[in-house]
């Protein structure tokens, strides 16, 4: 048999081996294959049952010897003997003269033969009988309370009529798997696919055996089953597929790619190969290298290097605004910056103009050189570890924020309401969530923090005590402590950092002052208590003045509303007398006339 694959031709051979013989395994009959594929050597095993023929063999016995009395003295040779007979193990289908025995331990020894047993000659004017007949078949269920006979007959009466002759009928008791048995069918696992003798995959056959077992699970002849009527309707034979072997298929290997690195000695060429078919069966199997690598020609590395920012010059002065240079050089190094040899300085014409002409603009740079007593930034710090927000270990954002900044530097106190505020500076980032660790109470930071008021933070970094502000170096390490400025002016004091090393001295005069002006703040930062006191207290001042005039207010509405009641009072009266008189005039003049 031949399968093609990609690029090669796989042949299949059967080898057949005449020496190999048949084994008996679990009722089945096994012997080795022997299959050859390009040079490979594999061996598989053929099964096939056994259909009886694993049990070839059976006890072979010889009739009973004469019965053997022994006898004392004179007295006649009757009564109980023993007698013997010889058994042997042969294989099934020899005939009883040829010499066919092997050895006893392959016949079944359960059903062994016994090769003796007790005999009984009668003695002159005894009762004979002759030997007891078979036992006669319990019912097919083994039903409890069943029973089973067996009987023999008189050869002899007795010569004396007082004599007894021996029982002729006995019964006993049809018990379970002792003097009585259930019988059914059982079959055996399905052997391998037979194929044909040439053939080592395609259609085939296999098959499974019928045996019949009795209840107490030995095996015995299928006539057992059949003379209790049991019938089997179980398939026997089928066909059957063995699949035939598959190899690996690979695709052809991709061309070269180009290679990692243009120029040093690290670069290396990639191609690659897929699998098209996985091998199935006893194929050949894929291999596992599907990619192959070479280096790529070694070529010298050109690149223009810029150099560090010089100091910050002043011309003609020591400080105020000046410049800071760097230089461009071209350098030559082998793919590794950081690797020796380090880069050399080679010809300027090697690296090209365009970039030289791009990254001349930045060859200088503004700079400042604070005067004694100015306030200046600092430079800028580096760059925060990424911010997310994380729960759990897990980022619900794709992009955080990494911050920066300038602190300002306060030489002297007095000039501090012209400092600029502290600035910042943010760009996004990508991060991930750092594990959460609880604080330990040993905590260690390298290096050990010595600054005065400085202390070591849970995240292992050097911090400053409650009430000071951290004063960093370009390298992010801690450089010294210096106290937060209180906020008694509108400026951004929490966001400053004054040098401790460069601020004067007050004189004792300015320390008596600041001792009893009062300060709302606290060197921690916090609002002090007589603060609260004092709000308090002017609350409650408030309070006592709304109420004390709306007291003057209501006894004044109350003094104009009874002024207001005499008025009208009074005007009530004088109305009463002007409609009076007329009155008096008329009756007077009636009376007079």
């Amino acid at each position: 048999m031949t399968e093609d694959c990609a690029g090669c031709s796989l042949t299949y051979t059967h080898v057949p081996d005449s020496s190999a013989e048949w084994k008996e395994v679990n009722e089945l009959k096994i012997r080795p294959i022997t299959l050859l594929a390009a040079g490979a050597v594999a061996m598989v095993y053929e099964a096939v049952p056994c259909n009886r023929e694993c049990s070839q063999y059976e006890w072979r016995i010889e009739p009973w010897s004469i019965c053997t009395i022994n006898t004392v003295d004179d007295l006649p040779a009757c009564g109980e003997g023993v007698q013997s007979r010889k058994i042997r193990c042969a294989m099934k289908g020899t005939l009883s003269g040829e010499d066919g025995t092997v050895d006893v331990s392959l016949c079944d020894q359960e059903e062994m033969p016994p090769r003796a047993q007790v005999c009984y000659l009668a003695c002159p004017n005894d009762c004979v009988v002759a030997a007891w007949g078979a036992w006669s078949n319990c019912p097919p269920q083994c039903d409890p309370g069943g029973a089973r006979n067996r009987s023999r007959h008189i050869l002899r009466l007795p010569a004396s009529e007082k004599a007894v002759c021996p029982e002729l009928v006995q019964s006993e008791p049809c018990l379970l798997n002792t003097t009585c048995f259930t019988y059914q069918y059982r079959v055996s696992d399905w052997s391998t696919c037979q194929l044909s003798e040439s053939a080592i995959c395609g259609e085939g056959s296999r098959s499974r055996l019928l045996d019949c077992v009795r209840s107490d699970g030995k095996t015995v002849e299928l006539q057992k089953c059949r003379q209790f009527g049991l019938i089997y309707k179980l398939q026997l034979l089928e066909s059957c597929v063995v699949d035939c072997p598959v190899s690996c298929i690979l695709t052809d290997w991709s061309p070269w790619a180009d290679c990692s690195h243009t120029c040093g000695t690290q670069g290396h060429s990639v191609r690659t190969r897929r699998i098209l078919q996985e091998a199935h069966e006893e194929g050949r199997p894929c291999p596992s290298q599907l990619t192959q690598t070479k280096p790529c020609p070694i070529r010298p590395c050109y690149m223009w290097l810029l150099n560090g920012w010089s100091a910050c010059t002043v011309e003609g002065a020591k400080c105020g605004e000046g410049v800071r240079r760097r230089n461009l050089s071209c350098v030559v190094h082998w793919g590794n910056l950081h690797e020796s040899p380090p880069p050399q300085p080679v010809n300027r014409e090697l690296c090209g103009d365009v970039l030289q002409q791009q990254l001349q603009q930045e060859m200088e740079q503004p700079c400042f050189v604070p005067c004694p007593g100015d306030c200046h930034l600092t430079e800028w710090s580096m760059w925060s570890s990424c911010q997310l927000t994380c729960l759990e270990g897990r980022s619900f954002e794709s992009t955080g924020r990494q911050a920066r900044s300038r602190a300002v530097i306060i030489q002297a106190m007095e000039n501090q309401g012209s400092c600029p505020y502290q600035v910042f500076e943010t760009q996004p980032c990508k991060g991930g969530c750092f594990p959460q660790k609880r604080p330990t109470t040993l905590r260690h930071c390298h290096p050990p923090c010595t600054k005065p008021f400085s202390h070591c933070t849970p995240s292992g970094v050097c911090g400053c005590e409650k009430g000071y502000t951290e004063v960093m170096t370009s390298h992010g390490f801690l450089d010294y402590c210096t106290r937060t400025p209180g906020v008694d002016n509108s400026k951004k004091a929490d966001v400053k950092t004054n040098s401790g090393r460069l601020k004067p001295r007050p004189s004792q005069a300015n320390d008596l002052f600041s001792e009893w002006t009062l300060r709302p703040i606290g060197q921690d930062g916090r609002v002090k208590l007589w603060v609260y006191a004092v709000t308090v207290v002017g609350f409650i001042v408030i309070l006592f003045i709304i109420t004390l005039s709306f007291l003057i207010w209501y006894v004044l509405l109350l003094s104009s509303k009874s002024s207001l009641s005499y008025s009208i009072v009074k005007a009530g009266a004088s109305l009463l007398v002007t409609h009076a008189k007329p009155y008096t005039q008329t009756h007077t003049h009636t009376h007079l006339v």
